[in-house]
């Protein structure tokens, strides 16, 4: 198709937000968007239809925005809201309407559930499109295609500050397959604040970082927060070198470390040089260095979050924070229990990781599952998880497992050495009590006494 004909049917294609928002009927299936590719001019402009609609299936994931369609109809009468990831933005709402908003999966799985459905309409956050008539997905190709391949109509929402990202596939969409464009001259693409880095997040870093689990050559894979920065942070200054980045999002302190010269890629054994990730959510600072940057590569998570192709990595190291974990060993990551359990985030891709660095080919894979040992003077390491606290990481899978008071490799102890091993390193003020309920569980069957030795399985400990 030559330059005329795609402007031709660039100009046939495009309507205002305002139109765009008015293709929605009762009873409709919309996807609305993703992270930083949320499609914000829509949500405004369907918020102001609340009371001409009725029964509107509304799919998001990894909300950064409070969505308008949300304030706008609170009780959730109009607008049948699911996510597939929380963010603090709307955690109020998600609150108001309880965990039945979640749409669970591990997220490796998402693209297949998604080609298995169908959705009316699909609201597109891109790049501009470029001289060959694509629309670059930008920040988050995620499971962009496979809501595209699905849905009945396409809109894609143009952002001239969407960064055009290289991708290994699925990264695009051709204007041929696209019903109407919107140019998006209202919003800005979403910019992830700074994290503020406590205490405990430094001394976990340096507990995991001193360990040495982080070696030369390695592929990183580490979330977002203060924890993971920190750590990533440590990796600076801690004389490792030649690491590569294989990570569900790619955030502003793994940028420092390209900058830095500790990441270049050279060792990585799938997508050699390449940084690859599903997402980016940061600064713009980090948006601008990740445009059109060839060493770069996004790819849909049913790639990046493949436990097979994890496990190609060498010695692939992967860090996610927890909320709890009992005593058995049993990690809960976005649930908190009760007779009305709350939801607080998702699955995401933390399972996804622990089975790829489980299955690593080269068995030097490492997964750390990192908290901090209270919440409000209340113990994170716990007998039993309440009722209602959903397990995002069975105990059979957890490997290490750090807080700011140590750190313990839990996989092939026993349940006594488990939870002998998880009291010493939970908050001083708790492990007398942890012992007590532990013993009277049944989960230390012969206990050590006043042993000085450390309890099998601890690596790290933080004198008190």
């Amino acid at each position: 198709m030559d330059d005329s004909l795609l402007v031709q049917e660039y100009k046939r294609k495009r309507i205002s937000a305002e139109e765009a928002a008015g293709l929605v009927q009762s009873g409709m299936n919309i996807f609305l968007g993703i992270a930083a590719n949320m499609a914000s001019i829509i949500d405004k402009h369907l918020a102001l239809r609340t009371n001409e609609l009725k029964d509107v299936a509304v799919q998001t994931s990894l909300d950064t925005l409070e969505h308008e369609f949300l304030k706008a109809d609170p009780r959730g009468e109009v607008f049948k809201w699911t996510s597939g990831f929380f963010l603090h933005s709307v955690r109020r709402q998600l609150s108001d309407r309880g965990s039945g908003v979640y749409s669970a999966a591990s997220w490796h799985m998402a693209p297949g559930i998604i080609r298995s459905q169908t959705k009316d309409i699909s609201y597109i956050v891109t790049a501009p499109m470029d001289a060959h008539g694509y629309f670059n997905f930008g920040l988050s190709v995620t499971e962009l295609m496979a809501f595209c391949e699905i849905s009945k109509k396409i809109v894609v929402i143009v952002r001239e500050d969407m960064p055009v990202v290289c991708g290994g596939q699925e990264e695009a969409i051709h204007i041929s397959k696209v019903d109407h464009i919107v140019e998006d001259r209202e919003y800005k693409t979403f910019c992830l604040p700074a994290v503020p880095v406590k205490e405990e997040d430094r001394l976990i870093a340096k507990n995991i970082v001193s360990a040495g689990l982080i070696r030369d050559g390695a592929t990183l894979q580490i979330g977002i927060g203060g924890l993971p920065n920190s750590v990533l942070e440590a990796l600076v200054d801690a004389g490792v070198r030649h690491l590569g980045i294989h990570s569900e999002m790619l955030t502003d302190k793994m940028f420092d470390l390209i900058q830095a010269g500790v990441v270049d890629n050279t060792c990585k054994k799938v997508d050699r040089y390449k940084s690859t990730f599903a997402f980016c959510l940061g600064s713009r600072r980090l948006y601008d260095f990740l445009d059109r940057n060839p060493m770069f590569a996004s790819y849909p998570v049913d790639y990046v979050n493949n436990p097979l192709i994890i496990s190609q990595q060498p010695r692939m190291f992967s860090l996610n924070n927890t909320m709890q974990i009992d005593l058995v060993g049993q990690a809960a990551s976005e649930q908190i229990g009760g007779d009305r359990p709350r939801q607080i985030s998702g699955t995401g891709g933390q399972l996804d990781f622990v089975m790829g660095t489980m299955l690593s080919q080269d068995r030097a894979g490492v997964s750390v599952l990192a908290l901090y040992s209270e919440y409000k003077g209340r113990s994170r390491i716990v007998p039993l998880l309440e009722k209602g606290t959903v397990v995002t990481v069975p105990r059979s899978l957890v490997d290490y497992i750090a807080t700011e008071w140590g750190l313990i490799r839990s996989r092939g102890l026993s349940i006594s050495e488990r939870a002998q091993a998880l009291i010493r390193i939970a908050h001083p003020d708790h492990r007398e009590t942890l012992m007590g309920q532990a013993v009277e569980a049944g989960f230390i069957a012969y206990r050590a006494g006043q042993s000085s030795r450390l309890p099998r399985g601890v690596i790290k400990v933080r004198d008190e």
